[in-house]
């Protein structure tokens, strides 16, 4: 049920940019929320940025090592920052996993000082997903997690509309969801799902996530970002690139909250958030964001900073 939630006389101010990535981010106001969901129609990436600075010959090259990576995610922040979504990735193709990415591919980044499930794929026991920790730092421990790339029903391509939902199934804990939507029209997803006899893509669900302050009363914020990860470079200056991520839509987009006991959801627009375009504000292309729905086209292109 959708109901509009006023929080205009909560202010919030921007935050610093973080180094190391072209992204776009529209960040909630903070609010006793309990998720995220938007309508997501995934954009075109145009890589053209590799090791060895090889110079692409289609669009998406997945013969050399790209160090571009187009993601598209959402995050909840309570104790401790998550982040998840999709981002361009390594594929199965004809049996073999390609050198750089070409589709897109469920992820999911949580922080956490309590449990993990930090592991390697098990694909006899169905556990067909691998989850590292990047860092831990006296017991907080930050892991990231992604499927195993043999699964082409979970491989989502440029046009696909898709449902994304961040939400928290117990106490402390996330989960996200992809319900697929429509299946891509443009002739290049076509093709591509053709010419490498791939499954038509399926809805994900991922397993639970340890995330300490989701689930319960309290205080969190949510976001939806838009980006360009670059690889070996977190933290440090974006390096400017000629690569660009051509029209992501956000069809739509919702802030999940309770009130007497009922559920509603509120547009995710410019009176419930703030945005940032990170490094360079002329290196975007956006639409004005929706007011009834929270939806908004990006398109990601630095060269123009």
């Amino acid at each position: 049920m959708e109901k509009i939630l006023d929080l205009k006389h909560i202010s919030i101010e921007k935050q610093h940019c973080f180094g190391g990535a072209w992204y776009y981010k529209v960040m909630s106001k903070p609010y006793d929320f309990n998720g995220i969901e938007g309508v997501i129609t995934l954009p075109m990436p145009l890589i053209n940025r590799f090791k060895d600075n090889i110079e692409p010959n289609l669009p998406i090259d997945f013969n050399h090592k790209n160090l571009d990576v187009s993601s598209i995610y959402m995050g909840g922040h309570a104790k401790y920052e998550s982040d998840v979504g999709l981002a361009l990735s390594r594929a199965n193709l004809d049996g073999n996993v390609t050198e750089g990415s070409c589709v897109y591919r469920p992820f999911w980044r949580y922080i956490t000082d309590g449990f993990d499930d930090a592991g390697t794929y098990d694909l006899k026991n169905n556990r067909n997903y691998s989850a590292s920790i990047l860092n831990n730092k006296d017991g907080i421990k930050n892991v990231y997690a992604h499927y195993h790339p043999s699964f082409s029903e979970f491989y989502y391509l440029p046009g696909d509309k898709l449902l994304m939902r961040l939400t928290s199934p117990k106490p402390n804990y996330l989960v996200l969801e992809i319900k697929v939507l429509e299946v891509s029209k443009l002739e290049y997803s076509i093709n591509f799902r053709k010419k490498y006899n791939l499954k038509q893509p399926q809805d994900f669900k991922s397993p639970q996530m340890s995330s300490p302050g989701h689930g319960v009363k309290g205080i969190k914020t949510y976001k939806r970002v838009n980006a360009i990860d670059q690889v070996s470079n977190e933290g440090k200056e974006a390096i400017l690139t000629k690569t660009v991520i051509k029209d992501a839509i956000w069809n739509s987009c919702h802030l999940l909250y309770k009130e007497d006991g009922k559920q509603y959801k509120t547009p995710f627009n410019e009176d419930i958030s703030v945005q940032m375009a990170c490094p360079l504000e002329n290196a975007f292309i956006t639409t004005a964001i929706d007011e009834k729905t929270g939806g908004q086209k990006i398109t990601i292109s630095p060269i123009r900073g």
